[in-house]
């Protein structure tokens, strides 16, 4: 993959019933699973997700599968999925996309946290 760094770190933390879950680099296919789990771990749990993108430089095709699939888990748990932090590359790509039209997107952490809290 020329001039997309493949590295990816995933960082989880718990407040308040709410996991945020920071995803910095890139998301690529080999590293689905890792994100998969991180996500499915905290709706088993019962627990609201705010996916933090803010250090996201690029999303394959099937992050953004495992997103739609996530929110489609969530929803009938009346559990919420929000994403936030992401660069206008991102969102163009969730535009396009129209997934944009079916996941929550915020501009900041606090802004999700209020949406998730008003619900």
């Amino acid at each position: 993959m020329r001039g997309v760094d493949v590295a990816m770190k995933i960082t989880r933390k718990s407040i308040d019933g709410l996991v945020i879950i920071k995803v910095e680099g890139s998301l690529i296919t080999e590293h689905i699973k890792q994100f998969e789990k991180e996500i499915y771990t905290a709706l088993e749990k019962k627990n609201n997700i705010i996916i933090d993108f803010s250090e996201l430089s690029f999303i394959c095709s099937a992050g953004l599968s495992l997103l739609i699939a996530s929110h489609k888990k969530a929803e009938p748990k009346k559990l919420k999925i929000v994403i936030t932090g992401c660069s206008e590359d991102i969102i163009k790509l969730f535009k396009l996309t129209e997934l944009d039209q079916h996941l929550q997107i915020k501009n900041t952490i606090e802004e999700a946290r209020l949406y998730i809290s008003s619900q």
